[in-house]
Parts: C-alpha cells; structure tokens; sequence
C-alpha cells in the first residue's frame, strides 16, 4: 500500500515508529510538548499550563513528572508577584523527540489522509 505523497509504504512507516518513544503517546503528553517547545525557554507556569489544558492537578501533574523522568522537561522555580511558582521549559531532547514525533505523526496521518474518500 502507497501512501499519498510519501515515499515508501505503510508498512515502512509502521517499523519506523519503533524508534519513537511510546511513553509519549498520550493526549497530554503531547499537548505539553507541543505546547512548551513553542514556547521555547520561556516555558510555562503550572497555573498557566492547568488553566490551557483544562485537566486535574492530578492528571497534570503525573504527566509533567514523566516528561521530566524521561528527561524531556526541566522545571524551574520562578518568583511572580512575590510568589514562588514552578515553571517548565522543554529541554533539547524533548525538543528533539518532539520534532520526531511531529514529524511521524504528520506522515502518519498523511498516510490514511483519504481513505474515507475511496469507494
């Protein structure tokens, strides 16, 4: 099977996701990477990146402390308006696997882009 545009096939980009982190693969995994590597090294506050997301502190901050396990978030103490809060930044391997895992899922969905459109 061909992919739209690709060179390659299915099945090639299939054994290319073995070099992927799976440990990354879920929701809000990815939407703190994404999120803090366009931030770059500003980063964000725990406040700020609850109020985004939307989730339980609970959900946030078991998924913020992988991300650091794995070396993909560092965090920072930074004072603002008097108060100490715990801010994070992406480091240059979360940098890095993100733009992997960008990059995959981005052929990945290319590759199953028209099946809806086939009879």
């Amino acid at each position: 099977m061909q992919c739209n545009g690709l060179e390659g096939d299915f099945l090639a980009l299939l054994a290319e996701s073995h070099g992927l982190n799976a440990r990354v693969f879920s929701l809000l995994r990815l939407q703190l990477l994404q999120g803090l590597a366009s931030l770059g090294r500003d980063g964000a506050t725990y406040r700020e990146l609850k109020a985004a997301l939307e989730v339980s502190d609970g959900a946030l901050y078991a998924n913020l402390k992988a991300l650091i396990a794995m070396g993909y978030l560092e965090p920072e103490k930074v004072s603002v308006e008097n108060k100490e809060l715990e801010s994070y930044r992406v480091t240059p391997a979360g940098d890095g696997e993100w733009e992997r895992v960008r990059d995959w899922l981005c052929r990945f969905c290319e590759c199953g882009g028209d099946r809806r459109a086939e009879p």
